[in-house]
């Protein structure tokens, strides 16, 4: 896995395809764990999973894995990886994160030391929305997939 960040262009073409309801927005270069191969609807897709500064404190702690808190992070919420704002992506979006600051190498050594607990709650996530169990926070993967596949075909 990697702290990676998503281009804006992304982004637009989700506005341009009205398939952005509920994606984290950039902000600046907002990271994301990179998961290179999720299962979802019987095909391997990757996927990433935006790291949040103020989740709030009603949030079940299954749906998210929690971080140390940032300067962002306000009294009483946490700070982690947002398993329900997960969405599909492609190499052409994906943008290197610059890891130099001591909380972001903390931040990147916890997240390698949970890998696999990572990515299971995030497959586990995601066996939630093809039964229909899908956060209503949660961007629309179907959308995003066609619209990346559609993208594919045009390339």
């Amino acid at each position: 896995m990697r702290l990676v960040k998503i281009s804006n262009e992304f982004f637009n073409k989700c506005k341009k395809n009205n398939v952005h309801k509920e994606l984290m927005f950039n902000e600046g270069g907002r990271p994301s764990v990179l998961i290179v191969k999720l299962k979802y609807k019987e095909q391997y897709h990757k996927f990433v999973v935006p790291l949040r500064s103020n989740i709030s404190p009603k949030t079940p702690k299954d749906q998210y894995f929690s971080l140390p808190p940032n300067p962002k992070t306000k009294p009483h919420h946490s700070h982690g990886i947002h398993y329900i704002k997960l969405f599909p992506i492609d190499d052409m979006y994906v943008q290197s994160y610059l890891i130099s600051e001591s909380f972001d190498i903390l931040v990147k050594k916890i997240i390698d030391d949970n890998e696999s607990a990572i990515i299971q709650s995030c497959q586990e996530y995601l066996k939630q929305c093809e039964s229909g169990n899908k956060h209503f926070m949660t961007p629309d993967i179907d959308g995003i997939i066609d619209m990346l596949n559609t993208n594919k075909d045009t390339n």
